[in-house]
């Protein structure tokens, strides 16, 4: 009986031998982290850039700030080759450590990827296994280098950049959604949606400290995809009109001008809003109706509630026709009006689109009534003056 006891204690032992255990545990920081990648593609080339995270940038010292990193809190690799995937394997040959993608964020394709198509990037980024289709979306005009390497301000990390964390300065200003890339696959593979990509821009003369100015990532325009292509561009002043049409608009101001002065500025939140839509001799016809919350955050001496209500009620329609008519111009539903007839009557629909035609024009757009309601005039009810 001891025996066996002593046998089956020598065999558990011998066991333990046999467990994987971490034998092939890779330390964090002896890794690569990708925050962000940019595609290019020049004469046939595919240029990959990749932004490696420093994480010291990251931590805290004493004093509670991060500490200062002459290389701005990342570093950008670049690799070259005649599709992306070797255009990376050229990248990992210069790579000192392994690069983990886990933990990408963001992808920046440039204007000429774009003409290209984004299919063959989606297509890279959908069957590795690392990633996933949460990344953050954006097209550029600028050079991709220079867009991976700007700084944010006062953070020494990229990770709280525009490029990072879009919806950080979104929720405070909504104008142009930052789009993530399973909502753009939604959009390109519904006919009733016109699929738009934030254009990024370096804004180099809005910041700087007392020693120089700094690159700032701004998202001001909007690139108009069409199968998947660059169509063309439409600017954030002609974009203003789609905000209103947004469920996921969080804040945004209207200013109410008489020529260059501003006389009212409004902040509106989450609107409300209905598309009803009819035919009309084989033609389609929608009426809006807006209801809108706001709060004066802004008002000139003399304006009274009604005639501030009555020219941000102005405003806004005008907005939304000038957005749709900058939409006509490009032959793209850029408010998004043929989602409707797509999801309610399908066999219509594919009726007045069939053999690529564009089934809007200028009347179209039958009518918008919008209603504005006053939430609350701020901490003061009337103009500060001075007695």
């Amino acid at each position: 009986m001891r025996t066996l006891r002593l046998v089956k204690a020598a065999l558990l032992s011998l066991s333990v031998f046999l467990l994987a255990g971490c034998w092939d545990l890779r330390e964090l920081e002896h890794m690569f982290y990708a925050h962000a990648v940019g595609v290019d593609h020049e004469d046939g080339i595919y240029k990959l850039y990749v932004q490696i995270i420093d994480f010291a940038a990251l931590g805290k010292k004493e004093g509670g700030s991060p500490e200062p990193q002459d290389t701005g809190g990342s570093w950008v690799g670049r690799g070259i080759g005649g599709s992306i995937q070797e255009a990376l394997q050229d990248l990992y040959v210069s790579s000192q450590r392994r690069i983990y993608w886990g933990h990408l964020n963001s992808v920046v394709l440039s204007e000429s990827m774009l003409k290209q198509g984004i299919g063959t990037t989606i297509g890279v980024l959908s069957r590795f296994p690392e990633l996933r289709y949460t990344h953050w979306l954006f097209a550029t005009s600028e050079p991709v280098e220079d867009v991976l390497l700007a700084s944010p301000i006062l953070e020494f990390s990229p990770v709280y950049s525009q490029l990072g964390d879009p919806m950080d300065a979104y929720d405070q200003n909504s104008i142009i959604r930052p789009k993530r890339t399973y909502e753009l696959i939604v959009e390109m593979n519904e006919e009733g949606r016109t699929p738009l990509l934030p254009l990024i821009s370096l804004e180099r003369r809005r910041w700087e400290d007392k020693n120089k100015q700094y690159a700032a990532i701004a998202l001001h325009d909007a690139v108009i995809l069409k199968d998947g292509k660059w169509s063309s561009v439409i600017s954030d002043e002609e974009l203003l009109g789609k905000r209103w049409l947004e469920s996921e608009t969080v804040r945004t101001q209207l200013y109410i001008k008489q020529g260059k002065r501003t006389e009212a500025v409004l902040v509106f939140r989450r609107p409300k809003f209905d598309i009803a839509w009819q035919t009309e001799n084989g033609r389609l016809r929608f009426d809006l109706r807006l209801n809108l919350r706001a709060v004066i955050s802004e008002h000139s001496a003399g304006m009274t509630i009604d005639t501030i209500v009555s020219r941000a009620e102005k405003a806004i329609r005008d907005e939304i026709r000038r957005t749709y008519s900058e939409g006509l111009k490009r032959k793209a539903d850029v408010l998004n009006l043929l989602e409707p007839v797509y999801r309610s009557n399908y066999p219509l629909f594919r009726k007045l689109t069939s053999g690529g035609r564009f089934p809007l024009d200028a009347s179209s757009l039958r009518s918008v009534d919008v209603t504005v309601t006053i939430a609350s005039t701020g901490k003061t009810k009337e103009s500060f003056r001075i007695r």
